[in-house]
């Protein structure tokens, strides 16, 4: 839950020093796995939790 806050306010720094209206977008090239079907890394392995991407996408405030 630390990670969680932590990221909130580099967002947070974030938004705060790009012009308004500023589109930010967060993303991954793939997942990763952590002991899934015996499974550690990400590839080559053809499992679904590979293919979980975050994104994350909207405007920046004002």
């Amino acid at each position: 839950m630390a990670a969680v806050g932590y990221l909130d306010g580099v967002f947070d720094r974030l938004c705060s020093i790009v012009p308004p209206g500023t589109w930010i977008t967060v993303t991954s090239d793939h997942g990763e796995l952590f002991g899934e079907d015996g499974y550690f890394g990400h590839g080559p392995v053809f499992h679904e939790k590979v293919f979980e991407v975050p994104f994350i996408e909207g405007r920046i405030r004002g």
